[in-house]
């Protein structure tokens, strides 16, 4: 009788592994490896409304099935690591253009670029890509919006919130109170350290904006400019840096939005990476001088 083990499944088939990448993917966009994570900011996407919370499913998937298609190892497509720059591409396709097919055309089509460009980035990068292939490939979509006259979401009346909370909504393009709650319960529950400090982010933001006289009343109070402050910060921290490291990244990134603000384009969460970038740099300069 022939005792043949079956050859073992292949590291990068669409296993369970792999299928917990799908609320990690989501988890991710705040540097976090944890599934409960996840789903608190689902649930805090899916009360800010259906088309947030499906879309960052949507993304969160084709991510992985993109990841898949690349024979990216199981183990880290179930840690979410191709998921998070396509959960927000998602995102800012289902907020900028309409219809409906163009919609799912650019956030499927949109994702996988942004998963091809976290891919490529770890043969080129000294240092972790971050959200940056989220942030390329967006302003893409926009130069093609605008050259192309694809069709807008109409305006609306944004809701408005304590930017103190809806700052960490914010990252993930939508805002309101109770979203920005849910974002930070799943920072707790991963660290509470993350939820402190992502708080303490957007009240120094909210503080120095409500102080200086040349924000919008309604950017403020939605968290706008608090977003890259709060995931700045959850950056810092989650990487093993002290408060310090904190309190010189959050006005650093106010004063990188600004600029990339006045040369045209729209920051989204590049401010976040280049202060992340500049970080890691400085330490892998210090750790080599040792």
């Amino acid at each position: 009788m022939s005792t043949k083990t079956p050859p073992p499944e292949p590291r990068n088939a669409l296993g369970p592994e792999a299928l917990r990448g799908l609320p990690r993917g989501v988890a991710q966009v705040y540097l976090q490896n944890n599934t409960l994570t996840g789903v608190l900011f689902l649930v805090g996407l899916f009360v800010s409304g259906p088309v947030a919370g499906g879309s960052a499913l949507l993304g969160s998937a084709v991510g992985i099935v993109t990841a898949v298609l690349l024979r990216v190892p199981a183990e880290r497509i179930g840690q979410g690591l191709y998921g998070f720059n396509a959960v927000l591409v998602a995102l800012g396709a289902a907020g900028s253009f309409r219809p409906l097919w163009l919609t799912l055309l650019v956030a499927v089509g949109g994702a996988v670029v942004a998963t091809l460009l976290t891919h490529i980035a770890q043969y080129f990068l000294r240092v972790p890509a971050y959200t940056a292939p989220f942030v390329f490939t967006y302003w893409l979509l926009e130069y093609l919006h605008e050259s192309r006259h694809w069709p807008s979401v109409p305006p609306s009346h944004p809701t408005l919130g304590l930017g103190i909370f809806a700052s960490g909504a914010e990252v993930f393009l939508v805002t309101g109170l109770l979203p920005g709650l849910f974002i930070l319960a799943g920072l707790a529950v991963s660290r509470w350290t993350l939820a402190v400090g992502a708080f303490a982010a957007a009240l120094t933001t909210y503080g120095i904006v409500q102080g200086v006289p040349l924000f919008p009343a309604n950017e403020i109070t939605t968290g706008v400019y608090g977003f890259n402050a709060v995931l700045v910060t959850v950056g810092m921290l989650s990487t093993g840096r002290g408060w310090r490291a904190c309190v010189l990244a959050v006005p650093a990134v106010l004063l990188l939005q600004a600029g990339i603000e006045a040369v045209g384009l729209t920051p989204a969460t590049f401010p976040f990476v280049l202060a992340m970038w500049c970080a890691d740099l400085w330490r892998a300069r210090s750790e080599h001088e040792k």
